[in-house]
């Protein structure tokens, strides 16, 4: 008897659609253009909420609020590795 194979379903579809939409080099220039309105000076008496998921949907870090918004030494660092990002994605190998 044949069985069919099974069809992805439509959340991991929509992660699917995520994760390559993250990857695209243009993703980076927006993401770094738009990081310095979560700094202190933007969200004092508020925060941000901060989760980080890998490739695959896996949980890293569960959701939880820095307070004020993020400081200029952690969007400088954040800024370092969108820019590490960005090369690599444009990176052109034969």
């Amino acid at each position: 008897m044949k069985t069919k194979p099974n069809k992805p379903t439509k959340l991991q579809l929509l992660r699917e659609n995520l994760e390559l939409k993250a990857q695209m080099a243009h993703a980076y220039h927006f993401a770094t253009a738009s990081i310095d309105r979560t700094s202190t000076k933007h969200l004092m008496a508020s925060g941000v909420l901060l989760q980080l998921s890998g490739i695959g949907g896996k949980e890293l870090i569960h959701p939880v609020m820095i307070k004020d918004g993020l400081s200029d030494e952690t969007i400088a660092a954040i800024k370092a590795d969108l820019k590490r990002s960005y090369d690599l994605a444009v990176m052109f190998k034969v």
